[in-house]
Parts: C-alpha cells; sequence; structure tokens
C-alpha cells in the first residue's frame, strides 16, 4: 500500500469534529445546569447570547435549535420571545430511542420484554424504597383505573403513573428514565391495543398484588408480582393484536 493510501486511511478513522454549533450548545446546556436555572426562565436575546459566548449568530441559531430538538430549551417567536429553559423529559429521550429501534427493527413486542427485564428489578429494589406516601399515590393511580374501566384515556393515564411511581422510588435514576422512556416506547395505545372494561379490571387486580408486596416490603414478591402481570399484557397483546405488534416500531405512529 503507498504512503498516500495509507494517510487516506488514517483521516478516514479519525472522529468526527464537532461542528462550533455543537459545542457551543453543550457550553450553554452545562451552563444551564450548573447555574440551575428553572423550567420557564428566559434566556437573554439570541444576538445577546451570541455577543457573550463569542460566536455569530448563525452559529448561535444553530447551537439553540439543536438545544430546542433535545428539549433543553423551547424557542418563543415574536416580541418578547426567545429561548426558554426547559427540562428534557424522558418522552423526548423516546423520541430519539424510537428512532433507533426503528433503524434496528426492533418491535413493540420486543419492548415489551424489555420491560418484563427491567421493571421486576425496579420494583424489587422499591420494595425497600417507597415511603408510605408514594404507596398511597400507587394505590390512588390503581383506584382512578377503575371508576370508569370503559374510559380507555383515564386507564392510560393512571397505567403509565402506577409504573412511573414505582421507577421513581426505585433508588436509581437511571433507572428511573428508562423505564418511564420505555413505558412511552411501550404504550399499546399509541399502535392501536385496547382493552374492555373486564381487562382493565384484571389489570387493576394485577396491580393491587403488585402494591400488597410493596407494602409488604417483600422484594422478590414485588419483583414476581411485577414480572408475572407484564408477561401477562405481553400474552395479551402478541395474541390479540399480533398485526402491530410484531411489527418494527415507528417514529412516528
Amino acid at each position: 500500500m503507498s504512503t498516500g493510501a495509507r494517510a487516506r486511511l488514517a483521516l478516514g478513522t479519525r472522529p468526527r469534529q464537532p461542528k462550533s454549533s455543537e459545542i457551543v450548545a453543550r457550553d450553554l446546556a452545562a451552563y444551564i445546569v450548573d447555574a440551575r436555572l428553572p423550567e420557564g426562565t428566559s434566556l437573554e436575546t439570541e444576538n445577546a447570547v451570541a455577543k457573550s459566548m463569542g460566536v455569530g449568530r448563525t452559529t448561535m441559531r444553530e447551537a439553540l435549535r439543536l438545544l430546542e430538538t433535545r428539549g433543553v430549551l423551547t424557542i418563543r417567536s415574536g416580541p418578547g420571545g426567545g429561548p426558554v429553559v426547559r427540562r428534557p423529559r424522558p418522552a423526548d429521550l423516546a423520541e430519539a430511542l424510537t428512532l433507533l429501534l426503528q433503524f434496528e427493527g426492533a418491535s413493540f413486542s420486543q419492548v415489551m420484554s424489555a420491560r418484563s427485564l427491567l421493571e421486576p428489578a425496579v420494583a424489587r429494589a422499591a420494595a425497600e424504597l417507597m415511603p408510605a406516601a408514594a404507596l398511597r399515590a400507587l394505590e390512588e393511580a390503581n383506584a382512578a383505573m377503575t371508576v370508569r374501566p370503559s374510559d380507555m384515556e383515564a386507564f392510560g393515564h393512571g397505567n403509565r403513573r402506577f409504573h412511573a411511581l414505582i421507577a421513581a422510588h426505585c433508588g436509581s435514576i437511571v433507572l428511573r428514565i428508562f423505564c418511564e422512556t420505555l413505558g412511552v416506547i411501550g404504550d399499546g395505545q399509541a399502535i392501536g391495543i385496547r382493552y374492555s372494561a373486564r381487562e382493565i379490571l384484571a389489570i387493576a387486580r394485577a396491580h393491587e398484588r403488585i402494591i400488597a408486596a410493596l407494602e409488604a416490603r417483600d422484594g422478590d414478591a414485588a419483583a414476581a408480582a411485577m414480572r408475572t402481570h407484564l408477561q401477562e399484557a405481553q400474552d395479551y397483546s402478541d395474541t390479540r393484536f399480533a398485526e402491530h405488534v410484531f411489527r418494527t416500531v415507528r417514529w412516528v405512529q
């Protein structure tokens, strides 16, 4: 191989250098976090921020748009508008992860299988850590699902809250975020999965068994109850909605 060929190969394997706008976006995100700016805080105008950071308007505009796509800012238009601090949410990560899963060919059923591996461990940890107030909130979220068991919207809200509350008290920020993110991607209603009133009541009873184990501080029982609950949910969706759950997940449902 010639010297020129070796040089081209070396250049081809070099990591991509970040654009100026990416560097500015990272610096601005670090500033927002380090300064503990609360959600809703208005930053200076685009021109003022660009001047304070010593970059051009085009670079700053690209940086702000990048932060907007990451859920760190909201850009308000019109007089008095500009960048406003926003706190990223699991739903923001869900969009990026869904796109990655789409390219990898992952199905909704595989998302449910991942939840079946992750959430029992989270429930086991939560059995030791959930305070009494959180357990009451868990009972309330579950009860809200059964007030109008034919109301799919109320069911969806209560079900998501139920699982999010457990994840929020497992003692791990990382596991909480991943559980909530998978919960967003694994929202069966988004792909057409529906439950009858009888099936929703059965889900509520499965939740009650999880709650009982958590209240007893029995981690093994909580993990087992969660595993059974998620497996039953997957068996139901795989059997009744096979035309949906075995398709590749899509960024835009």
